[in-house]
């Protein structure tokens, strides 16, 4: 089987990381004053972030986004986890640690379809959008915060935006998180194996490449960190939606899912992870 600890790191960081690459600014009682009403969410500048970006007003995706603020600063589920209005949510945002413990939570909770959909989005924006050297850099988290919404096409931001506002919403859920048994997880880790080989045509020099990747990550080259992240999205991709949901479940609940199962016990475990702190062990370098 092949070694699987690298992908689970790198999906880890593509996730968190994720969490809407726009830069919030100015946070001050003198920019919430300032500009017209309709134009600003809170303390929030959309008109400067889209400014910022290039986007037009007018433009369909500013449309897509002042209404996605609307709806995220209205909702009263993202209200009570986050007290305080947009200036709140936008510390959120922005701090690596809270925004990680966020997405992990909602992630988790998402309905395993959405968890797909989201997949789907993160491999086509980082096939569009991210060249084969990966901007020559071999950091993850550096590299996928090259990427920012005014990038994608209307429906990517539109669908982006819409799995973000629905991960908020589940973070704030105190809901048990499933977790997989042993047996589950060894079946769906032998189908990503053969999901990662097929990916790679069976070609044995590829799959060697592969193996001595994530044997020594640290040797990577920007070329190598994005045809590994490339090849192990797409073998994701191919895999069984109920497998795939089993792989990606342990990555955003973190080390209290080691285990997968009770030694004792082979039912299926209820993780009641929590909504408002950081899983354990799941801080971006």
């Amino acid at each position: 089987m092949l070694r699987l600890t690298v992908w689970f790191t790198l999906l880890i960081s593509l996730s968190a990381n994720a969490a809407v690459h726009l830069d919030f600014h100015d946070e001050s009682p003198d920019a919430a004053a300032a500009g017209s009403a309709s134009r600003q969410r809170g303390a929030v500048d959309i008109d400067e972030i889209l400014r910022q970006y290039g986007i037009s007003q007018g433009s369909t995706k500013a449309r897509i986004i002042f209404e996605w603020f609307d709806k995220v600063a209205r909702d009263p589920v993202i209200g009570a986890r986050v007290p305080g209005g947009a200036p709140a949510l936008v510390h959120v945002l922005l701090d690596p640690e809270q925004r990680e413990a966020m997405m992990s939570s909602g992630l988790a909770r998402l309905t395993p379809a959405d968890r797909s959909r989201y997949l789907v989005l993160l491999t086509r924006v980082l096939d569009e959008l991210v060249p084969v050297n990966c901007f020559g850099l071999v950091d993850i988290v550096t590299i996928m915060n090259r990427v920012t919404i005014a990038q994608m096409s209307d429906a990517q931001a539109e669908l982006y935006l819409d799995l973000v506002y629905k991960i908020m919403v589940s973070s704030g859920s105190a809901a048990p998180v499933r977790v997989p048994t042993r047996e589950e997880y060894a079946a769906a880790s032998e189908a990503m194996s053969r999901a990662v080989v097929i990916e790679l045509g069976g070609d044995p020099a590829n799959v060697d490449r592969y193996m001595a990747y994530t044997a020594n990550p640290s040797t990577a080259t920007p070329a190598d960190v994005c045809w590994m992240t490339r090849v192990t999205l797409h073998a994701l991709a191919r895999m069984p939606a109920a497998e795939r949901d089993v792989m990606l479940l342990p990555v955003f609940i973190g080390p209290p899912a080691a285990s997968l199962a009770d030694p004792d016990d082979q039912r299926p475990a209820q993780m009641p992870f929590p909504a408002s702190a950081s899983p354990p062990g799941t801080t971006m370098p």
